[in-house]
């Protein structure tokens, strides 16, 4: 049995490296000045073709990725000004937020080398977006950058803290329970509360905090339920074909999940093979 008062002292710890990390840790110029176009109401297109273009990563990766054959747009497009017409203000949001975390969160790690972790959530991203427009969620391709970031508090405890992170790990193992219930006994807090509380510090979306808060536990999620329910069963997948777990996905996910996504087994087979071929693709185009 854990010591309530070493649980609580656990999640201080959790807490007061999140206020190091935000001090450390910051989003790029560029992706402010992009949330400060979003919210200038006078701003049109071209001032975000002018924020894209005043960095060369990002001009690249938008290119890149507005001609990946994921997106399909038609044609080929070869400029800067097209790409955001066609990706459009949400879209291209997410994406200039998806390189800038992939820049910023250079936590190295003995757990995870960092190329692992970014194709285990490149992975996520991918079926994420592919499992919501195929259950026609609203916006769908909206939570992309949420599969993507979903696992950021993993890494904060694998950078930070490799000892409690590898703790966590050897109790679930131990009682047979699923990892985020080993973390919230050991440290009072799971990798989606940490994740969604680096998230507030970046002052993202609140819907993006609250989808990867209860994205362990969907049962609990007061909004946004089957967007929540789609990235719990997301990772059940990672887990299985990135990491290679042998847990079956059926005995890692709430059991109301299917139900809630209305989603069966043979249909999510078929989308996880587009997403492992659409994920090679998008992992050269993001990280080469």
């Amino acid at each position: 049995m854990l010591d309530p008062a070493e649980i609580d002292s656990q999640a201080d710890l959790i807490e007061h490296t999140l206020q190091e990390i935000k001090g450390l840790v910051s989003l790029p110029e560029v992706y402010q000045k992009v949330r400060n176009l979003i919210d200038d109401p006078n701003s049109d297109i071209e001032h975000f073709v002018e924020v894209v273009a005043s960095d060369s990563n990002l001009s690249v990766a938008v290119l890149r990725v507005a001609n990946s054959a994921f997106f399909g747009f038609p044609g080929k497009i070869d400029s800067l000004s097209r790409a955001v017409n066609m990706l459009g203000i949400g879209q291209l949001h997410d994406l200039v937020l998806a390189t800038s975390a992939i820049a910023s969160l250079k936590l190295s790690n003995e757990i995870m080398p960092l190329k692992t972790f970014w194709r285990f959530s490149l992975f996520s991203a991918v079926l994420t977006r592919l499992l919501a427009s195929q259950l026609k969620f609203p916006k769908s391709e909206r939570l992309f950058v949420i599969g993507l970031l979903y696992e950021i508090g993993h890494l904060v405890l694998y950078a930070k803290h490799p000892e409690l992170a590898k703790r966590a790990m050897e109790l679930s193992r131990n009682n047979q329970e699923l990892l985020h219930i080993a973390e919230q006994k050991l440290l009072g807090m799971h990798y989606g509360e940490i994740g969604a509380k680096l998230m507030a510090q970046w002052c993202l979306p609140a819907h993006f905090q609250d989808i990867v808060h209860y994205q362990p536990t969907p049962d609990l999620a007061p909004d946004q339920r089957r967007e929540t329910a789609l990235l719990h069963l997301v990772r059940a997948c990672a887990e299985k074909y990135i990491s290679g777990h042998m847990r079956a996905i059926e005995e890692s996910v709430s059991a109301d999940i299917w139900e809630i996504l209305q989603l069966n087994a043979e249909q999510l087979a078929e989308t996880v093979e587009q997403a492992l071929k659409a994920a090679t693709e998008m992992e050269k185009l993001m990280f080469n």
